[in-house]
């Protein structure tokens, strides 16, 4: 039975702790992706860092549309901002996702992507998203679908059904199209997620966050594994003060990192015959 593993970490560049925190997991533990923020004030100093200290990590684009300021002007995507010219935060936004101008939402997916390849001179070599904003809605999932499909980039894979029954995702679609239509949704979005034409992995777990966030529990997943490939996701960080002012998931992080580099994640998956991957091998 082969199991292969992608244990990507989320949110490159929000502060220089967190990329600080996610290259260590990577030098020194099983992380073997990131992908970045790239409208984030530190995320081109922390592509830099990561090109001289860690060239075997792959790295793909957390496209967002739900924290700091946008890489298109401001007036360019009013559906998506705030008055002050930052983007709306999750829960206002998932609000209004059925009737926001989907030709803004590409407008600046379209431009992340754009700022990512002139500092790295490359595609992304994977995409995904924060908030899992791509599974809110059946028109932003078929645009993430679409912007894959164009790039030839693999895409996460956070289509499981167990992922969108469980937890806020759960509730967004809830709050916006009523319980009686989950089913339906559900089913089509997973359609739409999953029969685009785009490489992913086939299974994915978001399940190593919060309380969760032990090395019990990592170990856990990783001797879980389902044959195929798999993602883990994570968040690994060095906790600095510019991290507790811009996110309420902080000194998780640190956990995080700590059961990342355990010598113990590595001797399991050693023993498991567990292989480590990145992104760019699925192609």
């Amino acid at each position: 039975m082969l199991r292969r593993l992608i244990v990507n970490a989320d949110d490159f560049g929000l502060t220089p702790g967190v990329s600080r925190g996610i290259i260590k997991a990577h030098r020194e533990g099983i992380v073997t992706s990131t992908s970045v923020m790239i409208n984030m004030p530190y995320a081109e100093e922390s592509l830099r860092l990561a090109q001289q200290e860690a060239p075997d990590l792959g790295i793909g684009l957390h496209l967002n549309l739900t924290a700091g300021k946008p890489v298109s002007p401001p007036d360019a995507i009013p559906d998506l901002v705030t008055p002050t010219g930052e983007f709306l935060d999750a829960d206002a936004l998932i609000d209004r996702l059925a009737s926001v101008d989907i030709r803004q939402v590409k407008r600046e997916l379209t431009a992340q992507i754009d700022r990512f390849m002139a500092i790295m001179g490359h595609p992304p070599d994977h995409l995904d998203n924060h908030h899992y904003i791509a599974a809110r809605s059946l028109q932003t999932a078929s645009l993430f679908v679409e912007i894959a499909r164009e790039l030839d980039c693999p895409n996460r894979n956070s289509a499981a059904r167990k992922d969108i029954l469980d937890g806020d995702l759960a509730g967004s679609y809830s709050r916006i199209h009523g319980k009686e239509k989950m089913p339906q949704l559900i089913e089509e979005l997973n359609a739409i997620l999953t029969g685009g034409g785009v490489s992913a992995p086939d299974h994915f777990t978001g399940s190593f966050y919060g309380d969760s966030a032990t090395l019990g529990h990592l170990l856990l997943i990783i001797l879980d594994l389902e044959e195929g490939i798999s993602e883990l996701m994570c968040h690994p960080a060095e906790v600095d003060d510019e991290l507790r002012s811009v996110s309420s998931y902080n000194d998780r992080r640190a956990d995080e990192l700590a059961a990342l580099v355990h010598p113990s994640a590595r001797e399991v998956i050693n023993s498991s015959f567990v292989q480590l991957i990145n992104f760019g091998d699925l192609k």
